[in-house]
């Protein structure tokens, strides 16, 4: 490919939004929180396969077997505006692992300030803080690319991730419908009266 040409690829690719950020969790275990990769795909199969049944059955409402690599691969495919992904990692050993995701998406076809919000914490990491510090990022993230609106689909006992909405500071509406909550959350905090 010539000089000209390699020059204009690498302007239409999506630029990684943010370095990594080393953070600290509650219990004092270190992980770093950075965007996701397009060589992630793998990490995330790793992942998928760490979770417990519970965790599987809440995140994708279902009880799908595997994450196959083409799914894992467009979910580790962003453009870092209108689909974006953090990912929380930590090394063990040489290997970088992926212990949890937070992502968004805008459905092209909707609202452009409207998107489709999920976030995964692998088991052994749950209620240390993690899915509160994805989400700050991932909100101050969307807001500052134009995303006024989170929404998301959960299973009606997907009770811990009722009280971590409830408890974000977000103004959030829920409809029960057919065994699953549909939740609208604005990205702004409620105002203190």
């Amino acid at each position: 490919m010539s000089l000209p040409n390699m020059a204009r690829l690498e302007k239409a690719m999506p630029e990684t939004p943010e370095k990594p950020k080393p953070v600290t969790l509650r219990d004092g275990t270190a992980v770093t929180i950075r965007p996701i990769r397009p060589d992630d795909a793998p990490r995330l199969q790793a992942l998928f396969d760490r979770l417990s049944p519970e965790s599987i059955a809440f995140r994708f409402l279902g009880q799908p077997k595997e994450l196959p690599y083409e799914q894992a691969r467009r979910l580790a495919n962003v453009d870092y505006r209108k689909r974006m992904a953090l990912v929380a990692t930590r090394e063990q050993g040489s290997e970088e692992h992926i212990i949890a995701v937070a992502r968004y998406a805008v459905d092209p076809a909707g609202q452009p300030d409207l998107a489709e919000a999920a976030i995964v914490v692998e088991d052994e990491y749950q209620k240390r803080g993690l899915g509160t510090l994805l989400l700050s990022r991932l909100v101050a993230y969307a807001q500052a690319h134009g995303i006024r609106t989170f929404m998301a689909t959960v299973r009606q006992d997907n009770i811990q991730i009722m009280r971590f909405v409830r408890h974000s500071g977000l103004p959030a509406e829920s409809t029960l419908e057919a065994g699953v909550w549909e939740i609208v959350v604005k990205l702004e905090p409620e105002a203190e009266h």
